[in-house]
C-alpha cells in the first residue's frame, strides 16, 4: 500500500496547483508519507518542498 496525501487549497474561486518541471503537468501539492509523520507533518514538508 502506498501512503500519499495532497493538498487542495481554493481561494476566490482558484484551486493552487503545481506546475511539474519540464512538464506540461499540473498537480495538487503533496506527496508520500515518511514513516511516523502525521498529515500535518506530511503536508508542511511536501509544500515546502514544492512551493
Amino acid at each position: 500500500m502506498i501512503d500519499k496525501i495532497a493538498w487542495i487549497y481554493i481561494k476566490d474561486k482558484k484551486v493552487l496547483c503545481t506546475l511539474s518541471k519540464g512538464k506540461n503537468t499540473y498537480y495538487s501539492p503533496g506527496g508520500k508519507r515518511e514513516e511516523g509523520e502525521t498529515d500535518e507533518e506530511t503536508l508542511i514538508r511536501e509544500v515546502k518542498e514544492e512551493l
